[in-house]
């Protein structure tokens, strides 16, 4: 461990204090009067040296913040006349021409948002009304936003999938199936205002007296399903 501090505040302050304490002492510490003067010197240099940094550290900063201030400033104006150059060239007849003129790129054309995902993990539970209620997982990209789940239904094994409902959440109820078949099929398609994901198919089997609800089958659909 070092005697004299590291820091240079520290080790300033520390010199100053013991300089008369070894000037005082003389012979008795084996020191040099003369050398013990010429290193009071040096630590009263070090200390006005260090005021005049910290005073400069002190402009310096009061500086930086008005630099960062006028840049601010500077940048909320600029920002304000490419708003009201882009609003321009909108309505212009050649926007291209303007966007030249201003020496400034025009907008960049936005990247296709993905597909939304595919439905996946249903499960079934009968309400005490009687209703099927399914619910199911669906991930999808990050950039998708908005999306609801378009539910078809096939009545009979052979039958042609017809429009059911729009669910809104990953759940929909269905109080409407018909009693005539034991097994029907549910098609859900995640969709958002412009791109539809792939669709998944989920197959329930119900019967009378104490069988509940079973799914017997669920996955990706193969077959797009009819509008």
């Amino acid at each position: 461990m070092s005697t004299i501090p590291k820091k240079n505040a520290q080790a300033i302050a520390w010199v100053q204090t013991r300089v008369p304490v070894w000037a005082a002492a003389g012979a008795t510490i084996g020191v040099d009067a003369q050398q013990i003067g010429q290193l009071g010197a040096l630590a009263g240099a070090a200390a006005t040296a260090l005021a005049e940094y910290d005073a400069a550290v002190a402009v310096a900063r009061a500086k930086g913040e008005a630099y960062r201030d006028a840049v601010g400033t500077m940048r909320e104006s600029a920002g304000g006349q490419v708003g009201r150059i882009r609003g321009f060239a909108r309505t212009a007849p050649n926007p291209s021409a303007v966007y030249a003129a201003a020496q400034i790129p025009p907008p960049a054309t936005p990247a296709p948002s993905p597909a939304p995902g595919t439905p996946e993990g249903f499960r079934i539970s009968l309400e005490a009304s009687g209703s099927l209620r399914f619910a199911f997982k669906a991930v999808h990209p990050a950039k998708v936003k908005g999306v609801t789940y378009l539910v078809q239904r096939q009545d009979t094994p052979q039958g042609p999938f017809q429009f059911f409902k729009l669910a809104k959440q990953r759940t929909f109820t269905d109080n409407s199936f018909p009693a005539t078949s034991s097994t029907i099929s549910y098609m859900v398609t995640a969709q958002t205002a412009t791109k539809s994901g792939q669709p998944a198919t989920v197959t329930v089997r119900y019967g009378g007296g104490n069988q509940g609800p079973v799914i017997v089958s669920q996955g990706p659909a193969v077959d797009t399903p009819a509008a």
